[in-house]
């Protein structure tokens, strides 16, 4: 049998502190104003976790040439997406941590940007602008929120507290006011129609935060499901937010919430008649995610949601989201495991297995493979 580990560490990140006071020589250099936004300083705002291995930086000025001066610095590489006005610098970095976890091995660099959207479902045109114009093409309130490196960094170093970040931030948009009342609001009113893909980052943020939805965006949700605004995206797009779905902390929540709501009226992903194979399926994956790895554990996931597809006569579904005939069969053989173990022939699919079946001779497969990879 192959074998998938998890996720392994990668030698040559830089820590957090180290990259964010080069980031901010580099902006004091450059007399350009740079920032973190978004989801980091809501969790900030929030006492949630804020890890320690993810910086996004938003630049006033130029992005990608500042991302370029953070390479050259760390000694990083640089991918430009100058349609978009991003960067991303990556590693093994020269000046690297003698540490293979906990440490940063890629920086994400933006410009501050407008976004005009062509047509519904589409990708945005851009253009340079200031942070407040920014921070208000952003999804929801709660994510419009700014807060400046040098700030960041006190923080991180343990001079500010969370109360002292909160008097700190950019915030035009009342997003710290939301917080406090745990309210998800949209910008715009026709947010949700010019990006689809808004409604499931609204459901996973109302599961993983206990948010609600303000009356207005409410209205704006099932406005969009209900005029079809679902059907501009690719069967692809819809895959990858279910997909994206499975790195929450409860995945069969949200995914079920999707379903609910209607976010599987164009491709049925997972029946709201008779989901409670694949959730009880994906409960199961959870409960064993620490054991896994983070990568065994989304391959299994995946498995099971393509496996779910096949059992329900959806193999055109399976189809069109790509994942390409492989996995199908795959799948299939997981399906089959209850009868034959032989036609599994990889770690996670063996996990998907034991998710579904929950038989003891599953189980004991899956410790022995778990055992021989780890040695």
């Amino acid at each position: 049998m192959g074998s998938v580990g998890g996720v392994s560490s990668v030698v040559g990140g830089v820590v957090l502190p180290v990259a964010l006071r080069t980031a901010v020589e580099i902006s004091q250099q450059r007399r350009e104003r740079a920032f973190v936004v978004g989801g980091m300083v809501r969790d900030l705002l929030m006492n949630r976790p804020v890890g320690d291995y993810d910086l996004d930086i938003v630049v006033e000025g130029n992005g990608l040439g500042f991302a370029a001066d953070v390479g050259a610095h760390l000694g990083g590489s640089v991918k430009e997406h100058a349609p978009f006005l991003t960067a991303k610098v990556t590693g093994p970095f020269a000046i690297a941590s003698s540490r293979a976890d906990g440490t940063l091995t890629e920086i994400d660099v933006a410009t501050a940007r407008q976004e005009v959207y062509e047509k519904p479902g589409a990708l945005p045109c851009v253009r340079p602008a200031a942070i407040e114009d920014d921070l208000w093409r952003r999804d929801f309130s709660a994510n419009a929120i700014a807060l400046s490196l040098e700030k960041y960094l006190r923080h991180v170093e343990g001079e500010w507290t969370s109360s002292e970040v909160a008097s700190a931030i950019t915030d035009p948009c009342g997003g710290l006011s939301d917080i406090q009342s745990s309210t998800l609001r949209i910008l715009h009113p026709k947010s949700f129609i010019d990006d689809p893909t808004r409604l499931f980052r609204a459901v996973r943020y109302l599961v993983r935060l206990s948010f609600h939805f303000d009356m207005p965006t409410l209205a704006g949700f099932v406005e969009a499901v209900k005029s079809g605004a679902l059907s501009t995206l690719s069967p692809r797009r819809v895959w990858n937010e279910v997909l994206v779905a499975l790195d929450e902390e409860s995945p069969s929540e949200v995914i079920q919430e999707f379903a609910q709501r209607g976010l599987f009226s164009q491709l049925p992903v997972v029946s709201i008649d008779s989901p409670t194979w694949v959730l009880e399926s994906m409960e199961h994956l959870a409960v064993i995610r620490g054991l896994l790895g983070t990568e065994i554990y989304r391959q299994a996931g995946r498995t099971i949601l393509i496996a779910n597809l096949l059992r329900e006569g959806r193999e055109d579904v399976a189809r069109a989201v790509h994942e390409g005939n492989k996995v199908i069969q795959r799948a299939q053989a997981v399906l089959a495991a209850d009868k034959n173990l032989a036609g599994l022939r990889v770690i996670p699919d063996v996990a998907a297995a034991y998710c579904i079946y929950g038989s003891q001779n599953l189980r004991e497969l899956l410790e022995a493979c778990l055992r021989e990879v780890r040695g």
